[in-house]
């Protein structure tokens, strides 16, 4: 795991609370634990992941207790480019001793703490940049909420520090709330027992009283799940923000074909996709690429030399602010008769499947009758674009697009057609 000091800028270790027994949510989600309820589609703790991954963290330890094995198990060591880690507690701990007990796991000088079961659409790595430059061991970000009524109220001084925190229904009216995000040092998280121990009951009014807690405010989205009312509006406002998956081809769609790509240098982004994707993404689409690559299964380049290739299209996209959500490619040459090869559904089905769209909801894109046979055949829309070999697909006639287009950034004109 990575290590460092702040004065070197590294990153911290996200630790992130998901062993709570969930039971004001059981009449709604009674067979899963409550971070892995489903949100328009997802689970609710992917929500969480996502906000860690576009904060570049790389390290993320989750502290499982009820029914934590599901959330072992659908998650795996790894998600996206985040690294994952399992602290189990085998009797509850609270959630100051979840994280004292899964400091084993870290070796960096800071952590950030969130929750499994709430989203707080601030830009993390804006806080944890205020929180390296400050000579502090303890932070929470602190929202404006217009009515307090759902929530306890943080006191904040004129230097915004917390000097109290006040019982939920206490208080009424505009106020500062506690967003379940908060920074340490983790020296001080280490100096913690590990014994049933409460972060917000004990822990936080200790630093509180001591004149230790920073706060740093923030205006944007909370939502948590933790009752079936506030599950319903979670529900809401997800769907709301997520118009649609978009599942792209790479070669010849996203960057310039060039015949069994194992370079990274010679990687191009064709002109004016990443301003079609960037205005796509701001309007809600998440982003898949699937790809064959039977370059690998033939024997003229490995997995490594796709690897890097991808990850250099992945940062010249980054650079012009389109992050893609998943990548999946098939390996195998077209003899193997697999089922992931397009225009067989497998990664298509991966994709949809673990970025939660149905079908209906996914436009496949690409430059190639195979792109455009899997769409029709799992019931998405297509889209043929002229770059790579589209031009030559669509004069010979030989699939049936929704849709055809001169070039990626050109979906933007299509948004909202069927």
């Amino acid at each position: 795991m990575a290590s460092g000091s702040k004065g070197l800028h590294a990153r911290p270790t996200a630790l992130v609370l998901a062993g709570g027994a969930g039971t004001r949510l059981r009449a709604v989600v009674a067979d899963r634990p409550k971070p892995l309820a489903e949100v328009a589609g997802r689970p609710f703790l992917s929500y969480v992941l996502d906000q860690l991954v576009d904060a570049g963290l790389r390290d993320a330890v989750i502290c499982i207790g009820h029914l934590g094995e599901q959330i072992e198990a659908f998650y795996g060591d790894a998600y996206r480019s985040l690294r994952l880690y399992y602290s189990r507690e085998n009797e509850p701990l609270g959630t100051a001793g979840a994280l004292r007990l899964a400091m084993r796991w870290v070796d960096s000088d800071d952590v950030v703490v969130l929750n499994g079961d709430s989203h707080c659409g601030v830009e993390l790595s804006e806080f944890l940049a205020w929180f390296e430059r400050r000579s502090e061991s303890a932070a929470l970000v602190a929202l404006d909420r217009d009515d307090l009524a759902r929530f306890g109220q943080l006191r904040l001084d004129s230097g915004s520090r917390v000097r109290a925190f006040e019982e939920k229904g206490a208080m009424r009216g505009r106020g500062w709330i506690n967003a379940g995000i908060y920074a340490f040092t983790s020296s001080l998280v280490r100096r913690w027992p590990t014994v049933p121990l409460s972060l917000e009951r004990e822990v936080l009014p200790f630093l509180a009283a001591d004149g230790g807690l920073p706060a740093w405010r923030a205006e944007a989205e909370f939502h948590d799940i933790g009752t079936p009312e506030s599950f319903a509006v979670a529900q809401r406002a997800f769907a709301a923000e997520r118009a649609g998956l978009l599942i792209l081809d790479r070669d010849g769609t996203v960057i310039e074909e060039k015949h069994y790509l194992a370079d990274p240098e010679r990687v191009e982004l064709i002109p004016g996709v990443a301003d079609g994707l960037r205005e796509l993404s701001a309007r809600g689409y998440e982003i898949a690429i699937v790809t064959n690559q039977s370059g690998i299964g033939r024997g003229y380049y490995d997995e490594a030399a796709f690897e890097a290739v991808t990850a250099r299209m992945l940062e010249l996209l980054e650079r012009e602010g389109v992050r893609v959500q998943a990548v999946f490619h098939c390996p195998h040459a077209p003899t193997e008769h697999c089922g992931c090869r397009k225009p067989e559904p497998g990664m298509f089905a991966a994709a949809s499947e673990h970025l939660g769209f149905a079908a209906h909801e996914c436009t496949v894109v690409g430059d190639k009758a195979c792109d455009i046979d899997l769409g029709r055949a799992v019931g998405a829309r297509t889209v043929l674009v002229r770059t790579g070999y589209g031009g030559d697909t669509e004069r010979e006639g030989t699939c049936h697009p929704d849709f055809v287009v001169d070039c990626l950034g050109d979906l933007v004109g299509l948004e909202g057609t069927r």
